[in-house]
């Protein structure tokens, strides 16, 4: 979040909200050209909030719309935006589909979606492929590395990719079933670069969801 000193007493709903908010659907931080640019955001059925976080430099516009093509306005809505940088809205039961989050500006910039849902990433953990070294939290750079992913709540047809810091799709990475239900593994060989792991899949209903890893993975050498 970019706040201006003097915003900072007031930041304290926006920190609360975040952690209501605990599983992360997209996430961007780094820069952006000046312009406008827009983020699909696919929300399912178990999302029972969802937060839309927009932070950019220099903020000129930042809209968040509904699949339908409505601004969103009216119950359930919660609308933050008596910030110099920073606009936050929090939609309670959303709808399910695609969701647009238009953003012009430039500059240092979040674009940050989490959620109240069912269906999260619990764990991503890493090992070298070769030997019997313990899964952590980071991986290593320049070898081949086992990734396992433990998800919450039912999923099927389960895909991941690797992302860099502002969204852009790195590699696929497949994936196939672990020894612990609800684990997932496959392999990757990072560079130096950060990354991070973005799942997409269907829930029990067949409603296509989206989730990202909040933190950026940065390889150790």
């Amino acid at each position: 979040m970019l706040l201006a000193p003097e915003e900072i007493g007031d930041g304290a709903s926006l920190l609360t909200a975040f952690d209501a908010h605990p599983e992360t659907i997209f996430r961007l931080a780094g820069s952006i050209t000046p312009g406008l640019h827009e983020f699909q955001i696919p929300i399912d059925p178990s999302v029972d909030s969802v937060l839309f976080s927009i932070s950019v430099q220099c903020l000129q516009t930042a809209e968040v719309v509904r699949p339908s093509g409505a601004p969103v306005v009216g119950d359930g809505v919660t609308d933050l935006s008596n910030f110099r940088a920073e606009r936050m809205v929090i939609v309670t039961r959303p709808e399910p589909g695609v969701w647009t989050v238009r953003v012009m500006g430039s500059g240092v910039a979040g674009v940050v979606v989490q959620a109240q849902s069912a269906i999260g990433i619990s764990q991503i953990a890493f090992a070298p492929a070769r030997g019997d070294a313990e899964f952590k939290a980071v991986p290593s750079a320049g070898i081949e590395n086992l990734l396992r992913i433990r998800m919450s709540g039912p999923v099927a047809e389960l895909r991941a990719s690797l992302v860099s810091g502002v969204f852009q799709r790195l590699a696929d990475l497949p994936l196939s079933a672990g020894e612990v239900n609800g684990s997932f593994v496959g392999r990757v060989t990072p560079n130096a670069g950060g990354f991070r792991v973005a799942i997409a899949g269907r829930d029990a209903a067949g409603f296509v969801f989206q989730r990202t890893s909040a933190p950026l993975f940065t390889p150790m050498r």
